[in-house]
């Protein structure tokens, strides 16, 4: 059986230091990061919709936009303490792990899994819980280079 697809995407401004890259990822930089997030339902609902885009951006739009001008750090590297001193509000931490963009693409697809499971309503929009299916989280970091994490 066949199902239906939909797709939305959002746009950041994310930074990031990979305190055990190498090379010259290690510094801080940025990307201009999209994020896709794919729902999936067997069926459409009482509106013919997999579920509304609006609905999709309620949802998902606050915890995209953490990323959003702040710099993601691994919670081991050496220049956490001073940047979160001089910019406390800029920084997320990823606990022992660098903050790659596979990495994000896994902690945005388990958010977005949790509060599918747990249904959404807000504004008059729902996503009841369990109709839809997260397929994939795509994160790109580059226009050639991209990370997903997906069931």
């Amino acid at each position: 059986m066949g199902r239906y697809r939909v797709c939305k995407s959002f746009t950041v401004e994310s930074g990031h230091m990979l305190s055990k890259h190498p090379g010259s990822c290690r510094y801080p930089h940025g990307h201009t990061r999209v994020i896709e997030v794919v729902l999936s339902a067997e069926e459409l609902d009482g509106n013919d919709m997999v579920v509304d885009f609006k609905a999709i951006k309620l949802l998902c739009q606050e915890h995209v936009e953490r990323y959003d001008h702040r710099t993601a750090l691994n919670s081991a590297d050496p220049l956490l303490p001073a940047m979160q001193s001089v910019h406390p509000d800029s920084v997320l931490v990823f606990e022992d792990t660098d903050p790659t963009t596979e990495v994000i693409a896994r902690e945005i697809f388990d958010f977005v899994t949790s509060a599918l499971s747990a249904g959404f309503e807000r504004d008059g929009y729902l996503i009841a819980a369990g109709r839809v299916l997260l397929e994939r989280i795509r994160v790109t970091e580059t226009p050639s280079s991209w990370a997903e994490y997906r069931i």
